[in-house]
């Protein structure tokens, strides 16, 4: 079996262009299994001689269009001919580029008389395809730079792949997707009573270039989620120069418009918080996660259990034991100084307690410094604490379970310490930047809006 392979284009004027690609042998009696259908070889091939044919075709035709003057309707000469080398996702090719002559009419729309019109630097500035870096900052975002450029060679006909080049076309990417948010309007809230907004913060931590003298690298993820939509963002505050710049360009495109009520929740660390603040301009409304102070709470239950379970123990265990049992329930539902008192009556008992037996009263020390703890993250964090059980019922969040799932997919999974890379805080938020854009499909979405 022979098959030939022919496009053919039709141009707007109406004439047509056959092209004959080439042709496949598949012959019956010396087929084997691994030979039916097409081939990636011959995918491969065959997709880079259908791309050469239709963008040869296509700057033919744009060449021919952009000769006409749009002010006097004459045609206008060609001044000469460069040597472009294009770089798409289906090859790299080297084009013959006309250079046009300005008309003499003195045209509006040319602006000021100078040198000959360049039709393919309007279309491409960057001689690529939006396609082609659209996908490397994709890959680039998902995996490590190497293996980026190892999986588009290895299912695409494009050109030798090159680590550093995902790398500059990831950053340049990053930096669009930044400019194109600071030029999009505002979108309006749809509903007047579910325009609050809730913000989820956490910081990731991963390992930094030695030449920056630090050891780790902090970049901050969360999710900003409305009534129907939600948005992941990743920064480092070292690589901007306004990270609340960055963060209020976040809050706008799911439509906030300074007066709408904002939530943070977070795990106490006072940075994280202060950062909205300074996006906002205001005072936004700080709750503390419930997760952190549940997880506490079971530390100090644990460590009453093994003092209440040790043989030298000679106080009344009720004392004890009815304290840290009712200690969850007052925090879940607000009532926080009655919760601090029960933790000050324990750290006195565990003082009071006479006890010769060295395993009771390391016990009991034990159980003094996880109060202690819990009592000073609760002091430290009075202002943002509330009736975690009212909001749960009400449907509202209490747990920065949104910004915990942001810190694996936006940061240990790319840039995780267990991965042995380091990172300079440039290269860290341009990979949080556009790995956020990717896990939101806004990526996609924004290369779209540029193509129509």
């Amino acid at each position: 079996m022979d098959v030939r392979i022919i496009v053919e284009t039709t141009f707007e004027n109406g004439t047509t262009k056959r092209h004959r690609l080439g042709s496949l042998s598949r012959p019956f009696r010396r087929t084997q299994p691994e030979g039916f259908g097409l081939l990636l070889e011959d995918a491969k091939t065959i997709l880079g001689q259908l791309q050469k044919a239709i963008l040869l075709d296509q700057f033919e035709e744009i060449s021919q269009a952009s000769r006409i003057c749009p002010d006097c309707d004459g045609v206008r000469a060609i001044h000469d001919y460069r040597s472009r080398v294009l770089d798409t996702l289906f090859g790299r090719f080297e084009v013959k580029a006309p250079r046009i002559r300005r008309c003499a009419c003195n045209a509006k729309s040319d602006g000021v008389l100078s040198g000959p019109l360049s039709p393919l630097a309007d279309f491409l500035p960057d001689r690529s395809t939006p396609e082609l870096r659209r996908l490397q900052a994709e890959l680039g975002a998902r995996h490590s730079f190497r293996e980026a450029a190892r999986i588009l060679e290895t299912f695409l006909p494009c050109a030798k792949q090159v680590n550093t080049s995902v790398r500059n076309r990831l950053g340049k990417v990053a930096r669009e997707i930044c400019d194109s948010e600071q030029t999009e309007p505002l979108v309006p809230p749809a509903v007047e009573e579910a325009s609050a907004l809730t913000v989820f913060l956490d910081g990731a931590h991963i390992r930094c270039r030695p030449e920056y003298q630090k050891r780790h690298l902090d970049v901050v993820v969360g999710k900003i989620e409305s009534h129907d939509r939600c948005r992941r963002f990743g920064l480092v505050q070292q690589a901007v120069l306004s990270p609340a710049s960055q963060l209020r360009q976040d809050l706008r495109a799911l439509g906030w418009d300074h007066e709408q009520t904002v939530t943070v929740i977070s795990d106490g660390e006072a940075a994280l918080p202060n950062l909205v603040r300074n996006a906002v301009g205001g005072k936004v409304r700080h709750i503390l996660d419930w997760w952190h102070i549940s997880m506490r709470i079971q530390h100090v239950e644990n460590a009453v259990k093994g003092l209440l379970q040790i043989g030298g123990f000679s106080g009344i265990p009720v004392l004890f034991k009815r304290p840290a049992e009712t200690l969850r329930w007052y925090l879940w539902h607000g009532k926080v100084m009655t919760a601090t008192t029960s933790l000050q009556w324990l750290i006195v008992d565990c003082t009071w307690l006479n006890t010769d037996d060295r395993m009771a009263a390391e016990a009991a020390r034990r159980v003094q410094a996880r109060c202690r703890d819990l009592y000073s993250y609760l002091a430290n964090n009075m202002d943002s604490l509330t009736d975690y059980g009212r909001r749960h019922r009400t449907g509202r969040p209490i747990s920065s379970s949104g910004a915990e799932g942001c810190v694996d997919d936006i940061g240990n999974t790319r840039m995780g310490k267990r991965r042995r890379m380091r990172w300079s805080p440039k290269g860290a938020h341009r990979v949080a930047v556009v790995r956020a854009a990717v896990l939101d499909g806004r990526l996609t979405g924004a290369y779209q809006r540029a193509a129509a």
